[in-house]
């Protein structure tokens, strides 16, 4: 994720009276607060992240050594606005370990899975198609990153994964076990 920006501003005395009147004693909470709101659940929420500026870096992403327990590990990889890519999947050790994997993640649910693809460029192209959808991508919830487009997101991440890997052809059920969209 980005690092926190802070900005200067005059501040009219209504706003002082603003957000005093809703409860805030900070004119700085209330902006915050509103900002928030309009994110979460106004237009905001549904703000597209085009376009992707991809850049290395290293980020948090769900992963798990026993299939069981996932916990969120540090991995090395490219990150673009709220996805990131990274060589392997969500098992860290693959028997036999696979040379050609690198997993689409979503950065602000812990780096949780959206799609296995062969190859970095198809990942990014993955998230180019994903990031204008209505989606709230900023969530860090993974039941509340969705939206009107969250049936398109499922139909991408399935036709991305049996486009880029025909002999693996999966159903979707990695997708659905990561939380991501609304599936638990």
């Amino acid at each position: 994720m980005a690092p926190l920006e802070t900005i200067s501003l005059s501040v009219p005395p209504e706003w002082h009276q603003a957000a005093r009147y809703v409860g805030h004693k900070h004119v700085r909470t209330w902006i915050e607060c509103v900002v928030e709101d309009f994110l979460e659940s106004g237009p905001g929420r549904y703000f597209p992240l085009l376009p992707l500026d991809w850049h290395r870096g290293r980020f948090e992403a769900f992963r798990t050594e026993d299939g069981n327990d996932f916990a969120p590990q540090e991995v090395p990889g490219l990150i673009a606005c709220c996805f990131g890519i990274y060589k392997g999947t969500r098992f860290v050790r693959t028997y036999p370990p696979s040379k050609i994997d690198f997993t689409l993640a979503h950065l602000p649910s812990g780096g949780r899975q959206i799609a296995i693809l062969n190859r970095v460029k198809s990942c990014k192209a993955l998230a180019e198609a994903l990031a204008p959808l209505r989606i709230a991508w900023h969530q860090t919830v993974p039941d509340k990153v969705v939206g009107e487009d969250s049936e398109r997101v499922i139909a991408l991440v399935r036709e991305y994964e049996q486009a880029d890997l025909p002999e693996r052809l999966r159903d979707g059920a990695e997708w659905r076990h990561a939380g991501v969209g609304g599936r638990a």
